[in-house]
């Protein structure tokens, strides 16, 4: 069976967001950084209420013909603690995606936001709200550290570190059908530490089977809350684009995490 080429671009696109990585160079801030992760043991019971939005389409490279295009918004509480993780769907919500099912069924052209924006935020979505050290980590095992820089954030004292993610540093099955890389990193730490903030942005070039050109970008910004021992992301927005084997691919990705109390 052919595999469709945007799919694996988008599946590319997927894993370097998600691997996106840890300095040879050493400075203040980074240190800090690094031990007030160790410091976070993401093991404090929470109870949030998400709510999570798509906007993507697709279609030819320079032609006319209407694009594909898909939405929709989704909400879902989450809640953690010494039984495990637990996902909670508004009986609005499913009687929503019920009706979306029914109606597609009748008429296989209509509309369908709800269960596109389900099926699309699953747990390897939503889990980067609520373990987002393990990301971060991952970030700095293989980033360079460019610069630090003082400045102020929400009108506190903070700093920003500047790393650079080249081709190289990525991982063999990263690197594979790659031809250019490069991703630039921001963090904002406060005093302590603890992340404030972070954007990734990244473009990259290559080529499938020597034949299938194809090209992405994508821009990932994150806000970070604590509580008690866990770092949690509270607002989300990820967009990417690509294009490949005469089709383009463009797709935006909202979430905001509100702790319960």
């Amino acid at each position: 069976m052919r595999t469709n080429p945007l799919r694996r671009i988008s599946s590319l696109i997927g894993l370097l967001i998600t691997a996106l990585a840890s300095p040879v160079i050493h400075a203040d801030g980074l240190n800090d950084l690094q031990q007030a992760l160790k410091n976070f043991k993401q093991t404090s019971p929470f109870c949030a209420q998400v709510n999570a939005s798509l906007q993507s389409s697709n279609g030819e490279e320079n032609k006319d013909r209407q694009e594909s295009n898909k939405e929709g918004h989704t909400q879902f509480i989450l809640e953690q603690n010494q039984s495990g993780l637990q996902i909670s769907y508004p009986s609005e919500l499913l009687s929503i995606i019920d009706k979306e099912t029914q109606l597609k069924k009748q008429n296989p052209q209509s509309p369908t936001p709800t269960t596109n924006a389900m099926n699309r935020f699953k747990y390897a979505e939503f889990s980067t709200l609520f373990n987002p050290v393990r990301d971060i980590e991952d970030d700095l095992h293989k980033a360079t550290l460019v610069k630090e820089e003082a400045l102020t954030f929400q009108g506190q004292p903070a700093r920003l570190l500047h790393l650079q993610i080249p081709l190289e540093k990525l991982s063999e099955d990263e690197r594979k059908n790659l031809k250019k890389y490069h991703t630039d990193v921001k963090i904002w730490i406060n005093e302590q530490g603890i992340p404030l903030a972070s954007r990734s942005t990244g473009k990259g070039s290559g080529r499938f089977a020597l034949v299938i050109g194809f090209d992405f970008h994508f821009d990932v910004e994150k806000s970070y809350i604590t509580k008690g021992d866990r770092l949690l992301v509270s607002k989300l927005t990820s967009t990417s684009n690509s294009n490949g084997a005469g089709m383009h691919e463009n797709e935006t990705i909202n979430a905001n995490l509100k702790l319960i109390n």
